[in-house]
């Protein structure tokens, strides 16, 4: 994905953006293209690509920082257009100025970060920087985000503080102690956009990953609050749920079951890459019909390094209408850009409400 992103950086698109710059600036468009497209520009990753076009910006733009960050305010909106693919993203490079010019001067970037936030760019990434810098006093502004009425901001107050945001720099400090996150993220939990409630789910997944119990606690603190908010919490609870977390699974019900008579049958016990395996899952509840009942199966991924790797997927969840348990399934062993499939010993285990309760094993063969 990220060389295909890469690619997206066309000649006409940097010439479009030069173009809209010479419209606010005497700098020359063909100063600006020249500088971008050094001689190494076609050996440059996504992220090298952006670092250049920022490098183009610092290296151009008139100064002083009042006069730079109102010119962005214009910019954005002029070369971030549906006829460029993934504009939004491409144009990161915008807010990524103001970190790298203007981390000493937090009033004036903060500012233009939450204008730039509000024409729809990713400014997650560029709040980082000022986050490590002086957590305490931007965490109080960027929960001033949270009552904003543009829910771009909003989302912006949750996803640029996540401990673990993809492509960003990472926050060790709230990797330790996340306590100055839960504040954005309670101010959240009832918001009406789901494009905000997903960054707030997403936020609690991640901390969940360093500290699962505060997250936990912040759960059975909120839990049944509000339709949204339970919708947030499960979904921010996932990778606690897929791992079986006894706490997790209480809140939403699927407390531990009894079962008998379980039979997990393979579809064959030696499959090439590129095939399917077909699974047969035959149980019976020996316990009262639970509030929940969520069956999952989980294979053990052979790696490259012929270590196992366990990743869980979910068969179905709700409450059963009958003790039974009758279930077919295929798993497709195709190689993704996610996922790539190694030869060797592979298991299937079938789990409910996070229990185990039948494994086997297969060969795949290469």
């Amino acid at each position: 994905m990220a060389a295909e992103l890469r690619l997206c950086y066309t000649d006409e698109f940097v010439a479009h953006i030069a173009g809209a710059l010479a419209e606010e600036t005497p700098l020359s468009s063909e100063e600006f293209i020249s500088f971008v497209h050094q001689t190494d520009w076609n050996d440059l990753t996504l992220k090298q690509r952006m670092n250049r076009l920022t490098d183009a910006l610092i290296h151009f733009l008139p100064g002083p920082l009042e006069t730079d960050a109102a010119l962005l305010k214009k910019l954005l909106p002029k070369i971030s257009l549906p006829e460029f693919q993934y504009s939004d993203m491409l144009c990161m490079f915008v807010p990524d100025y103001l970190c790298r010019v203007g981390l000493s001067r937090p009033a004036i970037s903060l500012a233009a970060l939450k204008a730039l936030t509000a024409l729809g760019t990713s400014s997650e990434f560029a709040i980082r920087p000022f986050i490590i810098e002086d957590a305490p006093t931007v965490m109080t502004w960027m929960l001033s985000l949270t009552q904003d009425e543009n829910a771009n901001i909003r989302r912006f107050a949750s996803e640029g503080c996540r401990p673990r945001l993809p492509w960003a720099v990472a926050l060790p400090a709230f990797k330790k102690d996340p306590s100055l996150i839960f504040p954005i993220l309670e101010a959240l939990l009832q918001d009406d956009s789901l494009f905000v409630r997903k960054s707030v789910a997403n936020n609690l997944n991640d901390i969940a990953k360093d500290n699962p119990d505060q997250v936990l606690d912040f759960a059975e603190k909120w839990i049944d609050q509000h339709p949204h908010t339970n919708w947030i919490l499960k979904h921010g609870l996932r990778n606690l749920l897929k791992q079986g977390n006894r706490r997790a699974l209480a809140l939403f019900g699927a407390g531990p079951v009894k079962v008998k008579a379980i039979s997990l049958v393979l579809s064959s016990n030696h499959i090439e890459r590129g095939q399917s395996l077909t699974f047969n899952v035959h149980a019976t509840l020996d316990s009262p019909l639970p509030e929940n009942l969520r069956l999952d199966y989980a294979i053990d991924f052979m790696k490259a390094t012929g270590k196992h790797s366990r990743k869980v997927f979910r068969l179905s969840e709700g409450r059963p209408e009958t003790r039974d348990i009758k279930i077919t399934k295929s798993y497709r062993f195709v190689d993704y850009t996610t996922r790539k499939h190694h030869p060797g010993l592979h298991r299937i285990a079938l789990l409910a409400n996070g229990q185990i309760l039948d494994t086997k094993e297969f060969m795949l063969g290469s």
